[in-house]
C-alpha cells in the first residue's frame, strides 16, 4: 500500500458521494461507470429507459453540488 503522504500534494478537496439506493440509482451509476462512460453520455442514450436517464440526471446534480460546496484543501 502506498503511503497517503505520496498524494496529499494531488489532492485539492475531498467529495462524498451521496448514500444511493442500491437496487436504483447505485446501480444506474455502477452501470454507467462499468461501461466508462460520462454522463453526457449516458444521458443520451435513447437505449435507456426514461427513468434510468432521470435517476442519473438526479445523481449527476447531486455530485455536481458536492463539488461545487467542496472546500479546497490547504
Amino acid at each position: 500500500m502506498v503511503p497517503d503522504v505520496l498524494y496529499k500534494e494531488r489532492v485539492s478537496a475531498i467529495v462524498q458521494i451521496p448514500a444511493l439506493k442500491e437496487q436504483t440509482y447505485g446501480r444506474d451509476l455502477s452501470d454507467m461507470l462499468q461501461k466508462r462512460m460520462t454522463f453526457d453520455e449516458a444521458l443520451a442514450m435513447e437505449s435507456l429507459t426514461i427513468m434510468t436517464r432521470q435517476r442519473l440526471k438526479i445523481v449527476r446534480d447531486k455530485l455536481y453540488s458536492e463539488l461545487d460546496e467542496a472546500e479546497v484543501l490547504l
